[in-house]
């Protein structure tokens, strides 16, 4: 049944009433919802403008809230991001005792190896994904660079979006295979050195071709999360993540039980890429059913271009950031420091992701916002969930600051975190990149990519500032190398040109953070 040219769809799970206080809207942006939506709250504007907006309904205690917690993309979130960690922390006492340390060794080469495959697609996903939200906003097309005028109404444009989905699916699919044909050469000849080394080469070389043919299957199918992600599917999305990574720990601990061995990770991985392909396209196409034709238009993707190599360049750029200094680490101030400093920089990670998610299950409703024009909405909800994500990572750094040192002593690890001084400039420094990060994303919706260039100098000046600073200074040299180079540009002026980007003044958007409301 459609209203206003949203889908209503009633819910009948798990104590959720079906009844018309409780039916959802699945779609935002027809023009009778934007006159209902001038007020300012960040908490009301949210329950009326994701992907179920609420009709008038009484607050029934218990059961309300366990209805919107059933419905959370953030719990989702929390919940993927928590199997991800969990997946390492259950599967290691197994991987360490059912792999030989020849089969543990060629393992991580081969991840290292299929992590190059991330970058293959030299930044079209992060272009593409912001197509699928102007076009699901209701868009009738999109430029190369910037947006066009907000459209008259706010149903998805679903023939453009399916002509969008057809060059994607093109797309990917070449990309995949020129990317594990190069990985198949490149990567054989690195391997040639420690394969002689494993018991097996026979069976090392079988789980190389077969780790190769998931590798491919996994890139040539990722275009699906990004259609749920842009298409505003983020809690379905999440779950897909959960239900992935439970697949994978499952499996590869079955396997590893049963004594299979290398094959055992190159197996789960199989299944969890499996999982996630099944999940994401269901999902898709729940949302845009096909309704045939093969028609590829190639000149979506020379639009698609000029802000896909930019968001490529970032990448170069982020991956100096995130990975030059561990790299910098390993060849001056040997093995136990190394582990201390990875140990650390990982733990970082988890804490920046947790908090991140704040805003991560909001980005596809901020492209639409800002593609309907309803800027002040969009800046109310970004301000207020920065703020939750730099609260909630303020919490964490002082619990593992507090803490920390003291639980991997209690879980006999040798390895610990890095001292305390050096541990709270490292969280000072993760918290500033937290904040201009969001400001960057903020600007990425409106189509534009400004900060390419500041990307890739600020990896470059890190790794210079690094190399020169580490054999005097040690730990403190890298510590310091990352403050100065991103302190020079990236600290600033991404916070600076994603603020001129809303409309809200320094007061309001304060306003908006701690109330969530003007």
């Amino acid at each position: 049944m459609t209203l206003d040219g949203f889908r209503v769809q009633p819910r009948n799970n798990k104590g959720c009433s079906s009844n018309a206080s409780h039916r959802r809207y699945n779609r935002i942006g027809s023009a009778h919802f934007r006159r209902l939506s001038s007020l300012s709250s960040s908490s009301a504007l949210e329950e009326q403008t994701l992907s179920r907006v609420s009709l008038p309904v009484k607050r029934v205690g218990f059961q309300y809230w366990w209805c919107r917690v059933q419905q959370s993309a953030l719990l989702y979130g929390v919940l993927a991001t928590g199997i991800r960690v969990g997946a390492n922390i259950v599967l290691l006492p197994l991987v360490l005792s059912r792999l030989s340390q020849s089969e543990l060794a060629l393992w991580w080469v081969f991840l290292a190896l299929g992590a190059f495959a991330n970058l293959a697609d030299f930044g079209f996903g992060q272009a593409i994904t912001r197509v699928y939200g102007y076009l699901w906003a209701g868009a009738e097309d999109f430029d190369a660079e910037g947006l066009r005028s907000p459209p008259e109404t706010g149903t998805p444009n679903l023939p453009r979006i399916r002509q969008l989905n057809r060059i994607v699916h093109y797309l990917y699919w070449r990309l995949s295979i020129a990317a594990t044909l190069l990985l198949g050469v490149g990567g054989t000849i690195f391997l040639l050195k420690p394969m002689r080394t494993f018991e097996q080469p026979v069976h090392g070389w079988f789980a190389w071709a077969a780790f190769l043919v998931i590798i491919g299957y996994s890139l040539g199918t990722s275009h699906w999360a990004l259609a749920c992600q842009g298409i505003n599917r983020v809690r379905e999305l999440q779950g897909t993540y959960l239900w992935s990574g439970l697949a994978y720990v499952a499996t590869t601990a079955a396997m590893l039980l049963l004594g299979l061995g290398l094959p055992a990770v190159v197996i789960g991985t199989a299944t969890k890429a499996a999982v996630a392909r099944f999940f994401n396209f269901r999902t898709y196409r729940k949302a845009v059913p096909e309704t045939g034709g093969d028609v590829v238009d190639l000149s979506i993707l020379a639009r698609l271009w000029p802000n896909a190599r930019k968001f490529g360049v970032i990448a170069v750029g982020s991956y100096l950031i995130s990975n030059g200094n561990v790299l910098i680490c390993s060849q001056f101030l040997g093995n136990a420091v190394t582990a201390s400093f990875g140990l650390t920089v990982q733990v970082g990670s988890f804490l920046m992701n947790f908090a991140a998610l704040w805003l991560a299950v909001k980005w596809p409703l901020i492209t639409i916002l800002r593609t309907q024009g309803r800027l002040e909405e969009m800046a109310i909800l970004f301000a207020r969930r920065l703020a939750l994500a730099v609260a909630s990572f303020l919490v964490m750094a002082v619990v593992l600051v507090l803490a920390g040192t003291q639980l991997l002593e209690w879980k006999g690890s040798e390895t610990r975190l890095l001292s305390t001084p050096q541990l709270i400039v490292y969280l000072f420094y993760l918290a500033q990149q937290l904040v201009y990060v969001q400001f960057g994303i903020l600007t990425f919706t409106e189509n534009i990519v400004p900060f390419f260039k500041i990307s890739l100098l600020t990896g470059v000046g890190l790794i210079c500032l690094s190399l020169l600073l580490t054999p005097g200074w040690g730990v403190w040299g890298l510590l310091v190398a990352p403050l100065i180079a991103e302190f020079s540009c990236s600290t600033w002026y991404p916070v600076i040109r994603g603020f001129r980007g809303q409309p809200l003044s320094p007061r309001q958007f304060i306003k908006a953070a701690v109330f969530g409301r003007l």
